[in-house]
């Protein structure tokens, strides 16, 4: 474990953060390394698929009071899912491991409600940046650090109702930039949860569908209809001219999509169609 010390800032914010302050800030830390657990769970032996992680953010980034029961089954459901990963497993594995006990940690301080496990989360996270860092030659603990610092600014500017989709879009701009260095360390240029799959046939039928990552669409006929929709890479550019990471289908009730999120993780744009297509879902996107 590298060693690592937070700024006098992040250290006592939990000292006179509310409950929802420390909420907002774990949900920050576990963003970032989120980004990194989905990247390497795409690719480890240890699990495929990180929708239940993913579910474990949404639930870190929701406002307004904590369904402690819901909370409580997510928790333990993760855990089950980080006991059962290899503990001899490759470079992928180790980091997936790493980066959802983050994520882990963090939803454990939604559920006991104790706004001194900030600091825990904090050091767990700065920890993790710095071990990513140290093997792929950067310093991402100092990026981390900085980082903390900026989320408790603009969580304290706030109040107890710090702007949550801000603090969100800048933490995951951080991800997605420690998932281009994790990747670039681990020089893997495609990592695909379906790679023993033939998607051919998806693929060929959704060739001309044009792609619109990031852009808020709203849904005008179909499941939900009057929603909002939003399609994410997970972490832009890392493979290129492919989603190897997958995709992120969210649907909410705001435009901001912050509000009653439900997600789907899938491979790529053709797969968003096939969802499409699944739901009788017709987006516009104007």
């Amino acid at each position: 474990m590298s060693d690592v010390e937070l700024s006098d800032s992040v250290a006592g914010f939990a000292f006179s953060a509310s409950s929802e302050q420390a909420a907002a800030f774990v949900a920050a830390c576990a963003e970032r390394a989120g980004a990194v657990a989905f990247w390497a769970l795409a690719g480890s032996t240890g699990q495929a698929a990180p929708e239940p992680w993913f579910r474990a953010l949404e639930l870190l980034w929701e406002p307004g009071p904590v369904d402690d029961a819901q909370v409580s089954a997510v928790y333990d459901e993760l855990q089950a899912l980080l006991d059962a990963m290899p503990e001899d497993g490759g470079d992928l594995d180790s980091l997936a491991a790493e980066a959802c006990d983050v994520v882990h940690s963090a939803l454990g301080v939604l559920l006991w409600g104790d706004p001194m496990g900030a600091t825990q989360i904090a050091l767990s996270a700065a920890e993790f940046a710095a071990g990513l860092g140290e093997q792929a030659g950067e310093d991402l603990a100092a990026r981390e650090l900085v980082a903390q610092e900026r989320d408790v600014r603009a969580i304290e500017a706030g109040g107890d109702r710090p702007d949550l989709a801000a603090l969100r879009a800048t933490s995951a701009e951080d991800g997605r930039q420690y998932v281009t260095v994790a990747a670039a360390w681990h020089r893997t240029p495609t990592l695909r949860v379906t790679a023993t799959v033939d998607r051919s046939a998806v693929i060929a039928k959704h060739a001309n569908a044009v792609p619109h990552y990031g852009v808020v669409g709203r849904i005008v006929e179909g499941g939900g209809t009057g929603r909002y929709v939003r399609v994410d890479r997970l972490a832009d550019g890392v493979a290129e001219g492919a989603d190897a990471e997958g995709v992120m289908i969210r649907v909410a009730d705001d435009p901001d999509v912050t509000v009653d999120v439900e997600a789907e993780w899938v491979e790529d744009w053709p797969a968003v169609e096939e969802a499409f297509e699944r739901d009788g879902r017709r987006i516009d996107w104007s």
